[in-house]
């Protein structure tokens, strides 16, 4: 049940999203799906296990496997924003799009994330791609391992995030 439905205001995680998408109403930015809690918490697990866990204690099986499924839950949502926002630039331009989180632009950055996720762990081509992408930003390496796959029933929390942000949105 939300506050909406028992009669309490929006709690302090909700009126913390607000102002950080902007408030409320149509000229919000289009981000909150990446800023649910779900979706903070993997970024916040990829960014230690990337930057401090792997430099500590080095790459491992464990390091790996969670920055795979920290990345998983979040990538696609993060997609979903990064376009929200494309969009929203190209409406305030004149073009008539929506630059709002719809079911179709959610599934499609999960199949996205799946497919790319699954050529750069079976693909030392795609994973050369992908880490010289990467390494525009930060120095980056793709360990090929097939068993990396079964990470990707992670999506699923991805699909979970997206479609509260829906539910919130009323679409």
């Amino acid at each position: 049940m939300s506050a909406a439905d028992n009669g309490s205001g929006p709690g302090y995680y909700e009126r913390l999203r607000r102002r950080l998408r902007g408030g409320d109403g149509a000229n919000v930015l289009p981000i909150g799906e990446a800023l649910h809690p779900v979706a903070l918490c993997a970024m916040i697990v990829l960014v230690l296990n990337d930057w401090v866990f792997k430099a500590r204690f080095g790459p491992s099986a464990v390091t790996g496997k969670l920055s795979d499924l920290a990345g998983l839950a979040a990538a696609p949502v993060v997609l979903t924003a990064l376009v929200g926002l494309v969009l929203l630039a190209a409406s305030k331009l004149g073009a008539r799009v929506d630059p709002k989180l719809s079911h179709r632009r959610l599934v499609l950055s999960i199949i996205a994330t799946g497919a790319v996720f699954a050529a750069i762990k079976l693909s030392a081509r795609a994973a050369g791609w992908f880490t010289d992408v990467l390494g525009v930003f930060r120095p980056a390496t793709v360990h090929l391992d097939r068993t990396d796959l079964a990470c990707l029933p992670m999506l699923a929390v991805a699909y979970w995030i997206g479609r509260d942000e829906l539910r919130r949105l009323g679409r």
